[in-house]
């Protein structure tokens, strides 16, 4: 089994919650990733199901409070909180890599959700876009195809070394997006990059103000 890590997140990682355009913007002022850990240790297939286990679970959260507030949220959700106004951030580890799934409320009820991997070690060059797939895979069995599946490339000099897309992905050349429309809302899965992978799912509630 995947041994959780039961501390915080460290002080290097700054979340900034906008209600707007940006829901869950990361900063992280971090030394450039290394390989602290040996490879053998790290089991991938464990992590991968791991993390598609608990996206699952998030997103079966956002459904079954669809309509609450945050109080009710707050007694189904376990974990350290962060509570910012109009938002609920819980703060973990899975891994070596930091996790922050966080729910924003409009009108005191529940209006959006995020689920947030973000890279620590980098323990192989194309650990994350493995994670991408396991999650696509999972969100395709549970949604169907993908209303949109794009792969874009801004930067296309690693494009012809495929064991090295998970460098332009953490260096923001490579960009995997999909997004699944859902009777409940929309459903989007993105990796990209900025000196470190960041793996995110978005469940944006359809409807919220009819909500009762």
């Amino acid at each position: 089994m995947v041994r959780l890590m039961p501390t915080l997140l460290s002080s290097a990682a700054a979340v900034i919650w906008c209600s707007a355009s940006s829901f869950a913007q990361v900063q992280e002022p971090l030394p450039p990733p290394t390989f602290a850990i040996p490879f053998d240790e790290i089991d991938e297939a464990e992590l991968q199901t791991e993390i598609s286990r608990q996206v699952g679970a998030f997103l079966q959260t956002v459904r079954s409070h669809r309509g609450k507030d945050k109080a009710a949220l707050r007694t189904s959700v376990t974990g350290d909180v962060r509570d910012d106004q109009s938002k609920l951030i819980y703060l973990r580890n899975i891994g070596d890599h930091g996790v922050l799934e966080g729910y924003e409320f409009s009108q005191d009820t529940l209006a959006r959700g995020q689920y947030v991997l973000l890279q620590r070690p980098l323990n192989r060059l194309n650990e994350f876009i493995s994670y991408f797939q396991a999650v696509k895979q999972t969100l395709t069995e549970t949604y169907g195809t993908p209303a949109e599946d794009e792969v874009l490339w801004t930067n296309d000099l690693y494009q012809p070394l495929p064991d090295y897309w998970g460098v332009a992905v953490m260096i923001g050349h490579l960009r995997y997006h999909a997004t699944w429309e859902t009777a409940d809302g929309t459903v989007t899965l993105e990796l990209t990059g900025n000196r470190h992978s960041r793996l995110s799912v978005d469940f944006r509630i359809r409807d919220t103000g009819a909500l009762t």
